[in-house]
């Protein structure tokens, strides 16, 4: 008969914005190892044994990101067992409970939005299909929105073009955000990118503050689908929602106007959620 796989070890679980990446050991090669199966439950406390019930996905890899997670942070506790080849299975894992990362959206205090952080562009102009007016409306490549004065379905389309778009015209569109704070910030605050899709060029997004480079978002390939679909929160969705949150430094910022530069410096068009600076809880 074939033995039975060993028991799955070094089961650890790393918080992340809106999911929970957990990993473990990989298994030897005798018996082969059909699948890892994870189960997980809510809070910090699992059963003596995994439950079909709580069977949340079977992978080949040892590694698995749990997903779509409330972005307020959420707190599962994981078990994994391997199933060999044959069809039998290992031991559970020792059982380790993880918290995905809070977001700024949840524990920060809101200073400037565009858009709901609600995983859907409809709020935004020209959403959810008419991207082929983008070109059109904003020949020069740039979008200038001003908050207090613009508001997002005017202003600011639910898409911004990369160089890999064809139909945008292989340009390097940059979405200029311009907000007025009272005084200079005392402390770092949080600038919070969150995309309903992107393509399947992935990319990169390059932020700026006041003409300084804040950081360049790697872009994940996505499903393609958010320039003709616009709700991530359908069931059963294609579209790759993605969530982006960054430390604005107070240095680059000050009392008065303060622009923030979005470039889409490679690949494919973002669609957006949201974007927001909020302050951080004292």
């Amino acid at each position: 008969m074939s033995p039975r796989p060993d028991t799955v070890t070094g089961l650890h679980a790393e918080p992340a914005l809106a999911r929970t990446l957990v990993s473990w050991d990989p298994l030897g090669f005798d018996p082969l190892i059909d699948h890892f199966r994870i189960y997980a439950v809510r809070g910090e406390s699992a059963p003596d044994a995994p439950q079909e019930s709580d069977l949340i996905a079977k992978t080949v890899y040892p590694n698995f990101a749990h997903t779509d997670l409330d972005p307020v942070g959420e707190t599962w506790t994981y078990t994994v067992l391997a199933v060999s080849d044959a069809g039998r299975r290992g031991r559970p894992s020792a059982p380790v409970t993880g918290s995905s990362q809070p977001s700024a959206t949840a524990t920060g205090r809101e200073i400037a939005t565009i858009g709901a952080f609600d995983g859907r562009t409809l709020e935004h102009h020209l959403a959810p299909s008419s991207y082929a007016k983008i070109p059109e409306e904003f020949p020069d490549a740039v979008i200038e929105y001003e908050q207090g004065a613009d508001d997002p379905g005017t202003a600011w389309p639910y898409l911004l073009p990369g160089p890999g778009d064809a139909w945008a015209g292989k340009k390097l569109y940059r979405a200029r955000w311009t907000l007025t704070l009272d005084e200079a910030p005392q402390a770092d605050l949080d600038l919070a990118v969150w995309l309903v899709d992107t393509t399947r060029l992935g990319g990169i997004l390059r932020v700026s503050a006041n003409g300084e480079h804040v950081t360049d978002i790697e872009l994940p390939p996505g499903s393609t689908r958010g320039s003709r679909e616009g709700d991530a929160t359908v069931p059963g969705s294609p579209l790759v929602r993605s969530f982006h949150e960054q430390e604005l430094p107070a240095a680059l910022l000050r009392a008065g106007a303060n622009v923030i530069e979005f470039e889409a410096a490679e690949g494919g068009w973002v669609a957006w959620d949201a974007v927001g600076v909020f302050a951080r809880p004292e």
